[in-house]
C-alpha cells in the first residue's frame, strides 16, 4: 500500500513537473516574487488513519481518528513554498474490528495520541499561471504536491481487559523489545487550495506519513518467553488470546509483520492568512519590493516581433 501511494505521487510530480519546466515563460526558480504576500500563519485538523499489523485487511480507513495543529508558511515564488507544521493526532486500531477470524484470536489492540513536527516544501503544478493570460484573481484555485521530513512520538496504549483506562505499552516491552519514544517521517501528499479573500486561503490536503518504527502500534515481531518479560503486566499485554478463549500462539509464533513499517494518514482542512511583507526581511533579501514589479505574477500577453 505505501509503495503504491508513493509510486503514483512521485509518477505526478515529474509528470507535472516536467510539462512546466517546458514552458519558457515560468521562472519556477526565480529567488523571490515581491508582489506575494510571503509569510502565513495557518491552522488545520481532520482526520487520522493508522496503517500497519492491526489493520492488514484493507479496513484502516474505516477506523478514522482526529488531529489538529498549527503552522507558518513562506512563499518563495507562484510555484514553491515551504512551512513548518505542529500537529497532534490520534490513531489506534484493534483486532477485533477485523472481523478476520485470525485476527480476533490474536485479539490485540491498542491507541495512540502522539505529536509530530514537520517541515514541507511545496510544488505548485497547477494556479493562475498554467493559463497564459489569467490572472489570480481571475483563477483563485491552485493545486499542489509537497513532500519533507519530521518526526513524530511514538506512544502506543491499550485497555486492560474490563479496564477503562489505558496503559502505556512501550515500557512494557511486550515483544521483549525496546523501541524509541519518537520515529522519523517522510511525509507525501497533494493538495487543493482557494483564495477566498486578498489574504485567506482554504485548503484540502491529504498526506501519507511514511516512517522509520514498526511499532506505532506495539506490534512488530514474535511472541516473546513470558518468563523474560519485564511484569505480569507485560505478558497479560503481550498475550490477549485467552481474553476471547483462545490459548493463544506459541513462543516464537508470529505477532507481526516486521518487513514493512508503520504509518498513517492525514487529511485536513487548513485555513490560511496571509501577513504583510515583514520589512527586514525584504532588506536581507537585498530587493525593495514596492518599486519593483513582479515578473511572476504578471501575465504574459505581447509577442515579441522580429
Amino acid at each position: 500500500m505505501q509503495i503504491k501511494i508513493f509510486t503514483l505521487v512521485i509518477a505526478a510530480f515529474f509528470l507535472s513537473a516536467g510539462k512546466l519546466f517546458a514552458q519558457p515563460r515560468y521562472q519556477i526558480l526565480d529567488f523571490r516574487d515581491p508582489k506575494l504576500r510571503t509569510f502565513s500563519v495557518l491552522a488545520q485538523f481532520g482526520t487520522a488513519n493508522y496503517f500497519g499489523d492491526l489493520c492488514p485487511t484493507g479496513d484502516c480507513y474505516g477506523n478514522s481518528k482526529f488531529n489538529a495543529g498549527l503552522g507558518v508558511s513562506y512563499r518563495m515564488n507562484d510555484y514553491l513554498f515551504f512551512s513548518f507544521n505542529l500537529q497532534y493526532y490520534r490513531m489506534g486500531g484493534s483486532d477485533k474490528e477485523t472481523g478476520n477470524p485470525g485476527l480476533v484470536k490474536r485479539n490485540l489492540s491498542f491507541r495512540a495520541d502522539n505529536f509530530e513536527a514537520s517541515f514541507l516544501a511545496h510544488f505548485e503544478f497547477l494556479n493562475y499561471n498554467t493559463f497564459r493570460y489569467l490572472s489570480r484573481k481571475e483563477f483563485p484555485v491552485s493545486m499542489f504536491m509537497f513532500t519533507g521530513f519530521g518526526i513524530t512520538t511514538n506512544s502506543p496504549m491499550a485497555q486492560p481487559a474490563g479496564g477503562t483506562d489505558f496503559v502505556a505499552l512501550r515500557p512494557l516491552q511486550t515483544e521483549g523489545v525496546a523501541y524509541s519514544p519518537v520515529a522519523a517521517i517522510l511525509p507525501i501528499g497533494l493538495g487543493i487550495s482557494y483564495k477566498v479573500l486578498k489574504n485567506l486561503e482554504v485548503t484540502l490536503k491529504a498526506g501519507y506519513r511514511f516512517t522509520s518504527s514498526d511499532y506505532l502500534d506495539d506490534v512488530s515481531g514474535k511472541y516473546a518467553d513470558p518468563a523474560t518479560l519485564k511484569s505480569n503486566q507485560a505478558r497479560d499485554f503481550a498475550y490477549r488470546g485467552d481474553e476471547v478463549g483462545f490459548e493463544g500462539y506459541g513462543i516464537g509464533s508470529k505477532r507481526g509483520n516486521p518487513d514493512s513499517n508503520d504509518g498513517y494518514l492525514l487529511f485536513n482542512l487548513e485555513v490560511q492568512y496571509n501577513l504583510p511583507h515583514v520589512p527586514f526581511v525584504n532588506f536581507l533579501a537585498g530587493k525593495k519590493t514596492e518599486a519593483k514589479k513582479s515578473r511572476l505574477s504578471q501575465p504574459t500577453n505581447r509577442l515579441k516581433l522580429r
